[in-house]
């Protein structure tokens, strides 16, 4: 009898235990899968694929920038200052065509005046699957982002959420410390990192600017982007005919054009960009930007920390640039500025990009 009460009390007290964890997270909620950040506690941002959705769903906001790692340096207060918006922004590093459309339809799902998007469109992900999803980074936390009660057993009891968020920001609470969140501007970005002409260099081929035969677009690839674009970028925007998209293919460093140039997909690659924007300008609130030829800052490696990853000044550059209408792409000089890329790509001297790692 005694065994049996000690386990009843034991059973009871577990029990216990699990509700109040639960409450907790409940009420502090982390990821903001319940509620918008409560007035007076302090909340982290830094768990992106977690905490996106939420930020979507609940905050308020009529602006938002989104894209891959290649949008995680811009600064919403830079945004909201040349445009006065309001916005969030919700990187998804890596992120599919589809992961960041489904992150903005629920956006337009959730609010009713959103005027600019500010979407990055990475070229790697360019001819893919239009429902692909990443599913070499970790288990995607479906869970936080559909409407069953039931899995939310995953988030209540999530040893991250609650040892690296909740338990935090309770402390951070009971010792007085003022509430807010972590800004936009400093949310995922990476201002301390090595931008510089050696860093980026690692990312070259050894055969870095020699030209291989150039390969071309199949008709089966060409059917992929195009499903791919019309999906997740053109169906969105034609659904939200009173928001501005300013899509924007993300600006590579002259190390990844040089590496396409010997694996021969340079002119393969130019013409997924050609296509993908043609349609994209069959829509009349798309407008597309393109930094390509801006080889100034393309050919600097001191703005790269890798062939791909710009520094922050090349995100606050950009939002002027699409304040002032300059890089943007129309149906009138769509087909000469590919063809400008190729002709400056094929020629530059990639060896003078070694020659900055030694200056420096």
């Amino acid at each position: 009898m005694r065994a049996k009460k000690w386990l009843k009390t034991f059973l009871i007290l577990i029990l216990m235990f699990l509700v109040a964890v639960g409450a907790l997270m409940v009420v502090i909620d982390p990821f903001f899968h319940y509620h918008a950040p409560l007035q007076g506690l302090y909340y982290e941002l830094g768990e992106q694929r977690s905490q996106n959705d939420g930020i979507t769903k609940h905050f308020s906001y009529n602006a938002v920038i989104t894209g891959t790692s290649m949008t995680e340096n811009f600064k919403t207060s830079e945004l909201d200052l040349l445009l006065g918006t309001q916005s969030i922004k919700v990187p998804y590093p890596g992120g599919t065509y589809k992961e960041i459309g489904d992150n903005l339809k629920t956006a337009f799902a959730t609010h009713d005046d959103i005027q600019i998007v500010v979407r990055g469109l990475d070229y790697s992900h360019l001819v893919e699957d239009k429902d692909a999803m990443r599913t070499d980074m970790g288990t995607f936390p479906t869970y936080l982002y559909d409407n069953n009660l039931f899995n939310d057993v995953k988030y209540l009891f999530n040893n991250t959420a609650l040892g690296v968020y909740a338990l935090p920001t309770l402390l951070r609470y009971l010792r007085g410390e003022s509430g807010g969140i972590t800004s936009f501007d400093d949310y995922s970005a990476t201002y301390g990192e090595n931008y510089s002409a050696a860093a980026a260099l690692g990312d070259a081929s050894p055969d870095m600017g020699q030209k291989a035969e150039q390969k071309a677009l199949t008709d089966e690839e060409i059917q992929t982007l195009t499903d791919n674009v019309e999906q997740n970028i053109v169906e969105i925007a034609k659904e939200n005919p009173d928001t501005t998209f300013y899509c924007f293919f993300t600006p590579y460093s002259a190390i990844w054009w040089g590496n396409l140039l010997c694996e021969g997909t340079l002119e393969k690659q130019v013409e997924a960009e050609r296509i993908a924007t043609k349609l994209m300008l069959e829509v009349g609130n798309i407008r597309v930007f393109s930094f390509n030829m801006e080889t100034e800052i393309i050919t600097d490696l001191s703005n790269y920390m890798d062939a791909g990853h710009y520094s922050p000044k090349i995100n606050s550059w950009m939002l002027s640039q699409f304040k002032a209408g300059n890089d943007e792409i129309t149906k009138d000089n769509v087909d000469s500025y590919a063809k400008a890329q190729i002709g400056f790509y094929e020629n530059f001297d990639y060896s003078s990009l070694y020659e900055q790692a030694k200056e420096q």
